[in-house]
């Protein structure tokens, strides 16, 4: 470290990270973003099967609905007529399709019904291109020009991709935006320099700015990661950077010049950086374990942007406190914060007290985390205030809520698809089913039928069959609903695909409740390893996880209690965030009283501790959950929203735990964790 801090060397890291920030930022506007969850299903998944076939064959097009108010038949058929110009648009489907609009008393009222009710009259519009296609956004925009001073709705999975994408994009500078000055206020109350919030935050905003850069040379980054990513990063790391400065404090205050107390702090802190940085690491990169590759992307990102602080931290950091040195000495201020020492004796008091109630604590978390009601699907991402959710609900309200599964059958014949019809038409929940031989007489020879109609339901191997059905909520009742449903196919086939969101959302939740013992058993394991490596005691890592397990499944269980169900994404990335995050705070204060019982007794070590670990402890748990609870608060993206909860109430339970149960606990256990004490 004192190479680093000689005049040349110093010069030469500030001029590499002006290059880096200047390529970073550069580089961050070229990340290719995906909103499409389907595409972390694993590589054997029958949905992405099915989708390949689908391109293959029918080709995968975006569909949409247009209800239009207030207009006649003939009107909608002009309109209809205008819209076909728009470049993108492949097909129209509309009442003219099937019936002479000229003569409406002549068409049955139930076709018409279908097609116009009251006025208001449904237009299916199928595109060009598949639902994320950027093709696809400019032709609904053309649409809406096309459309100026009409009464017009719009709904389709398209309109919830391009929200999506509109919500994501203007939310990750947002957040940061709200984030960052509440950090600040936090940081002037942690410091002891009206400077060194602004040093922090400029250290930790290298890693962000460089973390989104690098974001560019990966295949491709889901919009959820891109919105959750450098809020956490940013609130994460912090730790690393008080860590540090605290400590150079304390050896500058001894009268050590600067360097060497830089030197001193490097020294004494590095061990519990790196020790902090890896748990964290190791905690995202358990994600990587998932099946649902959503957790590689978030998993890879996460840990990626964890080690850039960590390293801006260590070789950034103490280049500044000497460059900024003098600056940071005019500007010292008294502390205003308080530590928790003078709590020592209530620690101790009632030491067996806290040590049954965290064991009651987890026991009753566990339990009630079983409680929890979980969200599993992908396909609407707003809350309902937003404009998707609002032109829903209208259409809905006279043409109904309904979803489709599309059904791909392979080496199909006539005598099977009418058996299929027959018996899906007996499943409860399911309102049409459009088929070639739902549309034409089955009697009527294929020869017979136009090659356009019959190219519509036949490509290649495949018969192509669309579902119908009422369902649109996520609960047990769709989840039965798909599984009887592929019962009744299977009878009659022995090889085909479903997709639509119900198909899709049953296999998501498939997967990610197979992922999660995964998940936490890696995290567990790998973090475990990496204390006992630190630690160099087996009982170190045992109370440590007990601890923050303790915090976890208490956040878990709330939402039992809450009754408020999650997306369970959000639910999986927690858990490894929250592990590998928080458990800094308890490493961070196991280290310090181990250290302290060097020289001093049990009691005075607890005092040491808190005295020099509350203060950094609460500043990093309040900044995290003030950045977790900022997402659930301001992110118009539900999932976001409800990873924002989690991560906010969880670092405040963490925090809880640590101050006030681990201390209790090391003194309870301290003749299992101290080789050299004082009595």
């Amino acid at each position: 470290m004192s190479n680093l801090l000689k005049k040349r060397s110093r010069l030469l890291i500030l001029v590499i990270t002006l290059i880096i920030i200047v390529l970073s930022v550069v580089f961050s506007f070229r990340v290719n973003t995906n909103y499409d969850m389907t595409e972390y299903l694993p590589n054997n998944s029958e949905t992405k099967e099915g989708l390949d076939v689908l391109e293959d064959t029918f080709g995968n097009h975006a569909m949409i609905e247009l209800m239009i108010k207030d207009k006649s038949l003939n009107e909608i058929y002009l309109i209809k007529q205008q819209l076909l110009l728009i470049d993108g648009i492949q097909k129209i489907v509309w009442l003219d399709d099937l019936a002479d609009i000229s003569d409406p008393d002549s068409i049955n009222q139930l076709l018409i019904n279908q097609y116009y009710r009251n006025g208001h009259a449904l237009l299916t519009l199928i595109f060009i291109e598949d639902g994320y296609a950027l093709e696809v956004e400019e032709g609904i925009n053309q649409i809406k020009e096309t459309l100026v001073g009409q009464d017009f709705y719009l709904r389709g999975e398209p309109l919830n991709n391009i929200e999506a994408r509109n919500i994501a994009e203007d939310e990750v500078l947002s957040l940061i935006l709200i984030i960052l000055p509440i950090c600040f206020i936090i940081l002037i109350f942690a410091s002891m320099s009206w400077l060194e919030p602004l040093i922090v935050l400029t250290v930790l905003g290298i890693g962000v700015i460089v973390n989104l850069g690098t974001n560019a040379f990966l295949p491709s980054v889901s919009f959820i990661t891109l919105t959750i990513a450098s809020a956490l990063q940013l609130a994460i790391s912090l730790d690393y950077s008080l860590f540090f400065i605290h400590r150079y404090y304390e050896f500058k205050d001894e009268g050590l010049d600067t360097k060497t107390s830089v030197n001193k702090a490097f020294k004494k802190s590095l061990p519990v950086i790196s020790a902090s940085a890896l748990t964290t690491m190791v905690g995202f990169l358990a994600l990587l374990f998932m099946r649902y590759r959503i957790g590689m992307d978030i998993g890879i990102v996460l840990s990626k942007g964890i080690l850039l602080s960590y390293l801006s931290v260590i070789f950034f950091l103490p280049v500044l406190i000497v460059v900024f040195n003098k600056w940071l000495e005019k500007l010292r201020h008294k502390h205003f914060m308080f530590h928790l020492g003078g709590l020592k004796n209530i620690f101790i008091k009632f030491r067996y007290i806290f040590t049954v109630l965290i064991i009651v604590l987890l026991v009753g978390g566990i339990f009630l985390q079983t409680k929890t009601g979980y969200l599993f699907g992908s396909n609407e991402y707003a809350g309902d205030e937003s404009t998707v959710a609002i032109d829903d609900g209208l259409i809905s309200e006279t043409y109904g809520e309904y979803q489709t599964i599309t059904l791909l059958l392979k080496d199909s014949d006539k005598q099977s698809e009418l058996n299929l019809i027959q018996s899906l038409m007996s499943l409860e929940h399911v309102t049409k089913i459009d088929a070639m031989y739902t549309v034409v007489d089955p009697s009527t020879p294929v020869a017979y039928l136009p090659a356009e109609l019959v190219a519509g339901y036949n490509q290649g191997d495949y018969a192509r069959m669309m579902i119908y059905t009422d369902l649109v909520d996520e609960n047990d009742t769709l989840f039965a609903f798909s599984d009887q449903l592929n019962r009744s196919i299977d009878i009659e086939y022995q090889e085909f695909y479903m997709l639509g969101s119900i198909p899709a959302t049953t296999e998501i939740r498939d997967t990610v409740l197979a992922d999660t013992p995964i998940v936490m058993l890696v995290s567990v394991i790998l973090i475990g390893l990496v204390i006992l490596i630190v630690f160099k005691n087996f009982a170190v890592p045992i109370l440590l996880l007990l601890v923050i397990q303790t915090a976890i499944w208490l956040n878990i269980g709330l939402l039992a209690m809450n009754d408020r169900e999650v997306i369970y994404i959000g639910y999986l990335v927690v858990l490894a965030l929250q592990l590998g995050a928080t458990i800094d705070y308890a490493m961070l204060y196991a280290s310090r009283y181990i250290e302290a019982r060097n020289d001093f007794s049990k009691a005075e070590a607890m005092k040491q501790s808190l005295k020099k670990t509350s203060i950094p402890i609460m500043i990093s748990g309040l900044v995290l959950a003030s950045a977790g609870f900022i997402q659930m608060l301001f992110s118009d993206i539900l999932v976001v929203g409800d990873i924002g909860l989690l991560i906010g109430r969880g670092a405040i339970l963490s925090i809880i735990m640590v101050l006030f149960f681990l201390p209790s606990i090391l003194y309870v256990f301290d003749k299992f964790i101290v080789k050299k004490k004082i009595q």
